[in-house]
């Protein structure tokens, strides 16, 4: 047999297989392939400036979309009711939340899905209002500003029914005229149909604007008469008034000698005031 003898491989490339080794002709064309494509990639010329001005950019995503409403304000008087409606796009359960805090049903507040209804408002229902549907926090919602503004009107009212009071002599006399309104209503007070300073009654008298109450102490037959309370503001005024008889008699006893007594009766029903002498023989 003669003697085989194998050559070097060549330098710079890839010496192909004997056509009988089937799996290294695979391998050698795959290899070739892959340097076809890196050479191809290092031979594309760079792009000039020219090809970057002109080149179209791909679109952007565009950003999630925040729809967040400006306030809108909301005015309703008090002991009406009060309705506001959330049209947001979408579907899904809607959120109300006043100042805050969640809302949920009770026995005023009823709430369907897009629709908040509060009947009998008050002053307390005032407040900031919003409303939004599931997802990121502040997408999708609505806000409300609510006032609840009008005239003064009574909030105790069946506390106020009894207009006449009579007391006995030297007794402390409460006239209490509570009320609301928004803005909150001033309180002034009259004596038969004329202003009532404190310096027009002996020992003065003492007003409660927080209890709305007039209170006057150790009342004598001298204070009988109307006590009108004046409640108002800029949308209106309303007010009450109440009449006091002070019942029983004041006595006053000096003795002159030891032989003379001075009474001094008070005849309330009259509004009356006499002065009798009476002398003791």
């Amino acid at each position: 047999m003669g003697s085989l003898s194998r050559g070097r491989p060549r330098r710079g490339g890839w010496a192909r297989p004997a056509p009988g080794d089937g799996m290294s002709a695979w391998l050698w064309l795959l290899g070739v392939a892959l340097l076809s494509l890196v050479t191809a990639s290092g031979a594309r010329p760079p792009i000039s400036t020219t090809e970057k001005d002109n080149t179209t950019p791909e679109p952007e995503e565009p950003p999630t979309k925040y729809q967040i409403s400006k306030p809108k304000v909301c005015s309703v008087h008090p002991g009406e009711p009060l309705m506001l409606r959330c049209p947001l796009p979408g579907a899904g359960t809607v959120t109300w939340m006043k100042d805050g805090f969640l809302l949920g049903p009770n026995n005023r507040t009823l709430i369907e899905h897009e629709l908040l209804q509060i009947r009998d408002a008050t002053a307390k229902d005032s407040g900031l209002y919003t409303c939004s549907t599931a997802g990121p926090p502040g997408s999708n919602t609505l806000c409300f500003i609510v006032n609840v503004t009008g005239a003064p009107y009574w909030t105790l009212p069946d506390r106020m029914e009894k207009k006449l009071h009579a007391v006995p002599a030297a007794n402390t006399v409460k006239f209490r005229c509570a009320a609301g309104g928004n803005p909150k209503p001033t309180m002034h007070w009259q004596k038969n149909g004329k202003p009532f300073r404190p310096e027009d009654r002996m020992g003065g008298y003492k007003v409660r604007y927080q209890h709305w109450t007039l209170i006057m102490e150790s009342v004598v037959p001298s204070d009988k008469g109307n006590y009108t309370c004046l409640v108002e503001n800029k949308y209106g005024s309303i007010n009450h008034t109440y009449t006091l008889d002070v019942v029983g008699e004041c006595f006053a006893q000096t003795g002159l000698g030891g032989r003379s007594d001075y009474r001094v009766p008070v005849s309330q029903r009259l509004g009356l005031m006499y002065l009798m002498l009476v002398k003791k023989v």
